[in-house]
């Protein structure tokens, strides 16, 4: 059990195989009674080592390799001098009433497409004033603060 490997030599082939399998991998020679033998073995073995054996399963033969791998686009945009867009949830509603306003132009009575086109205009406008007054003004602020209409230079 103090035996931090997790592979053996099959005593039929010879050759290293997973440590707490029922079979050899390549000559199917049977290493423990059962798999339920073979499984609280395993169980065994983590518990005495739990750190760093959790991550491994009874099948694998090596220790699992943790690479970081996260990619930070906006830092590596910024150094490449790229301008990305903050995200957004603005362009949906957008989009959402421009669904409207196609459902407008179905031929149906007039009534409906009117009705449509008003929603479909309305929401538009909406979305259109929140991404480029509320949320670009909150996204990129004025340099400085200009009171009263008065320009500095």
């Amino acid at each position: 059990m103090s035996n931090p490997s997790l592979v053996v030599e099959c005593p039929h082939c010879g050759l290293m195989t997973a440590r707490f399998v029922d079979h050899c991998r390549n000559c199917g020679y049977k290493l423990w009674p059962s798999s339920v033998m073979a499984s609280a073995a395993f169980k065994a073995w983590q518990a005495i080592d739990p750190e760093p054996r959790s991550e491994v399963s009874r099948f694998d033969t090596d220790y699992p390799v943790h690479v970081d791998d996260v990619v930070d686009y906006e830092a590596r945009a910024h150094k490449l001098g790229i301008h990305i867009s903050p995200p957004s949830n603005w362009p949906f509603t957008i989009c959402f009433g421009l669904f409207f306003l196609s459902l407008a132009a179905i031929p149906l009575s007039s009534t409906t497409r009117i009705v449509l086109a008003v929603i479909g205009g309305l929401i538009f406008l909406y979305g259109v004033v929140g991404w480029v007054l509320v949320e670009d003004v909150r996204m990129f602020p004025a340099d400085s603060p200009q009171t009263h209409g008065e320009v500095h230079h």
